[in-house]
């Protein structure tokens, strides 16, 4: 029997972003609100998240400032602990981590998970590590230290993958070298968390991708396949996930 899984978003803060960094060629005087997630899936042997969380805003917010219409506010019940424990998981329950790609938002909480697996793609972690020093690297530098040396033995580094039977990644790249979709059997189909390659659901809606972007045929691209590979597409900050689904529970 085929093993069906149910998506929680779990929101994690929210900002706006100029429409010029949220859309290819978008107006750089309006302003989308983005909200972030944190993903977490139930219904295997143990709770798996897609992407680790926020912790410091502060930093997010000078880092990201030249994309950012309004800086990030998270509330304390949306900080990843918060969020987690309104749901009844400590991060040491967590089995499995999957990064979508490696920037800050979605991966600085990524050391608070003692037990989980981690998941990432091959090659953007070969891309992320191959500056000298890894200066110049989009991925932060903690991160790249844990990935490679402090949690390697946990460490799945690897190109469309299934993780457990009916969960598999699917590697995207466009928005980064490493960004990576996560493919979820569920009751209402197949659902694909895109990361940021799809940040709005305009973006796929419209075929035009984000504004951020290191290859923009790669994001259309990437729009295509998913639209072959999924039933129901889910991008990375849209707030209209608690429209479409209510309560952000899909599936």
């Amino acid at each position: 029997m085929e093993v069906r899984y149910r998506i929680k978003a779990l929101p994690n803060g929210r900002c706006a972003v100029a429409g010029n960094h949220a859309f290819l060629g978008g107006d750089p005087r309006e302003k989308y609100t983005y909200f972030l997630f944190l993903w977490l899936i139930e219904g295997g042997p143990k709770p798996i998240l897609v992407d680790a969380g926020l912790r410091n805003v502060d930093e997010m917010n000078a880092g990201a400032a030249h994309v950012l219409a309004e800086p990030i506010v998270q509330p304390p019940d949306q900080t990843t602990r918060a969020q987690l424990a309104a749901h009844g998981v400590a991060p040491e329950d967590v089995g499995a981590v999957i990064i979508t790609h490696l920037h800050f938002d979605h991966v600085d909480e990524l050391d608070i998970y003692p037990n989980a697996r981690i998941i990432v793609s091959k090659r953007g972690l070969e891309a992320a590590t191959a500056f000298p020093g890894w200066h110049g690297s989009w991925a932060p530098f903690k991160t790249l230290q844990g990935l490679t040396q402090d949690w390697k033995d946990r460490v799945l580094a690897a190109d469309d993958a299934e993780i457990l039977p009916g969960i598999r990644t699917m590697w995207l790249g466009g928005h980064t070298p490493c960004s990576q979709a996560v493919l979820v059997q569920t009751e209402i189909g197949r659902v694909a968390l895109t990361g940021d390659t799809v940040s709005l659901l305009a973006n796929f809606e419209r075929g035009v991708p984000v504004g951020v972007a290191v290859d923009y045929q790669q994001c259309r691209d990437a729009m295509n396949r998913l639209r072959q590979a999924a039933d129901v597409v889910v991008p990375s900050h849209d707030p209209s996930v608690f429209t479409r689904f209510p309560n952000g529970v899909i599936g």
